[in-house]
């Protein structure tokens, strides 16, 4: 029995120095330093367009010493009187950081602004129905499906039914592809349709794409006068569009 005193002195002095233990780590957790972002609360809902106040907002702290880049990233705490009434770009989860690429401004409404000291802006009909437009972004490259110019000129236009003027049947127009262009709108769009949402503003006249095209010496460059000659001759009648991979996606497929 001498050693049941010793086991208890033992067991009190472990329970003891676990509590110990405890406190110091407990006491060291509060002193960790954290840093502070904006998060979406759980019961906010945020739709693109949609404008950000307080109460959508809820602080979520990461230990500094976990934090990274997520500070250049996201928005910090402090920075919820910089978002406040601004619209949102997309749609919202709860408990998703508040990432500043996220947040964008609408483009200044200001096409001239795009372009180069050597490029004008050349408005083009385009058919609509032979692409999806909201695919489709300022800056993103294209060319165009044009009717081939023969000698005498490229061949009538055929009615809905296949026919020529006179009402006989003509073979299949050959084409020619002319381009790339870059994009610098779509109708009154020069970013995205989301950035236009939270613009409050619809896209409309999506039919028209604005393309840069060089202009040097009074005169354009060669395949952007093809492409003027062309559109002039067949009373400009919209054209189909083909849409070039960006250099990003073309590197990264090789």
């Amino acid at each position: 029995m001498k050693g049941v005193p010793g086991l208890l002195i033992a067991v009190g002095l472990g329970i003891a120095g676990a509590f110990c233990n405890w406190m110091y780590l407990a006491a060291k957790g509060h002193d960790l330093d954290m840093v502070d972002f904006i998060g979406i609360s759980d019961n906010a809902k945020i739709n693109p367009g949609d404008k950000f106040n307080e109460t959508q907002f809820v602080k979520i702290s990461i230990p500094a010493n976990a934090v990274g880049n997520l500070d250049k990233a996201a928005y910090l705490w402090s920075n919820i009187p910089t978002v406040v009434g601004v619209a949102a770009t997309k749609s919202y989860s709860p408990g998703e950081i508040l990432l500043r690429q996220d947040v964008r401004t609408p483009p200044e409404m200001d096409i001239k602004r795009q372009l180069a000291a050597d490029e004008r802006v050349l408005w083009i009909p385009v058919d609509t129905r032979t692409f999806v437009p909201a695919l489709v972004n300022a800056g993103d490259n294209v060319s165009f499906i044009v009717p081939r110019m023969t000698p005498a000129g490229p061949p009538p236009a055929a009615d809905s039914d296949g026919n020529g003027e006179g009402g006989e049947k003509r073979p299949p127009s050959s084409t020619e592809t002319i381009g790339p262009f870059r994009i610098l709108a779509l109708g009154n769009r020069l970013g995205s349709q989301e950035v236009l949402r939270a613009s409050g503003m619809t896209a409309s006249q999506e039919n028209v794409m604005a393309v840069a095209v060089k202009f040097v010496a009074g005169e354009f460059d060669e395949k952007a006068q093809r492409l003027v000659d062309l559109l002039r001759l067949t009373n400009f009648q919209q054209v189909q569009v083909i849409l070039h991979p960006s250099p990003e996606g073309a590197k990264a497929k090789r």
